[in-house]
């Protein structure tokens, strides 16, 4: 379920979808897609955290440049979540394409 970016915006701008940041908080305050939440991959508790969001919603999930993202959505799998897509080439890829990003 990897997918690039315009198919990804499509998914956003319909509102049905959980949006998750998988990079760092450092990352994260650099610039992220609005709405999104920020649950980071290499944290122990990842999986609690992830899980909490609940298994039957849909979810986009993206990080830096896609490999996080796409190992997070592996682990969302096997967690028995039913609907996970990854953006290719992250939020690099995003920002390559002149997308915009919430800065705080």
């Amino acid at each position: 379920n990897d997918i690039q970016i315009g198919e990804f915006q499509k998914k956003i701008a319909t509102e049905n979808y959980i949006l998750v940041d998988v990079r760092t908080a450092e990352e994260y305050t650099e610039g992220y897609l609005e709405g999104a939440l920020n649950i980071d991959y290499f944290s122990a508790t990842f999986s609690d955290e992830i899980t909490n969001i609940g298994l039957e919603k849909p979810v986009l999930v993206y990080c830096r440049s896609g490999n996080r993202s796409g190992k997070s959505m592996r682990i969302m799998s096997d967690l028995g979540f039913k609907e996970v897509y990854n953006l290719i080439g992250g939020i690099k890829g995003w920002k390559a394409k002149n997308n915009r990003l919430i800065k705080e």
